[in-house]
């Protein structure tokens, strides 16, 4: 099957039957016909209304996806951030080192 729809309501509701001798009462197939324009409407209603929610999901999913990669970007800034706010700590941390070795060279050396 190839998902198309074939046939409207209005072909339906338009379509004749020649009558044989032994063929089928009108009003009956008339009967059974209305039944059919009425679910055909009903499944053209939901067609129409599931493409309208596909195109606002998509729109959706498309906001989202450049939430993502905005928020992927903010996170590598922080990260790259901290890492150097890391290296700075630690560099600090060994210049301070640096400067007590220093001093107590320094304080060691007078004490000779």
């Amino acid at each position: 099957m190839d998902n198309v729809i074939t046939l409207t309501v209005d072909e339906i509701l338009s379509k004749e039957f020649s009558v044989d001798f032994k063929g089928y009462t009108p009003i009956e197939v008339d009967q059974f016909l209305d039944i059919v324009m009425a679910d055909y409407k009903t499944y053209e209603t939901k067609v129409a209304s599931l493409e309208e929610k596909i195109v606002e999901l998509e729109k959706y999913c498309a906001e989202l996806k450049t939430k993502l990669v905005e928020t992927e970007g903010q996170n590598m800034s922080r990260a790259a951030n901290n890492a150097m706010a890391q290296q700075q700590t630690s560099q600090v941390d060994i210049l301070k080192r640096l400067s007590r070795l220093e001093q107590a060279v320094f304080n060691s050396g007078r004490q000779f």
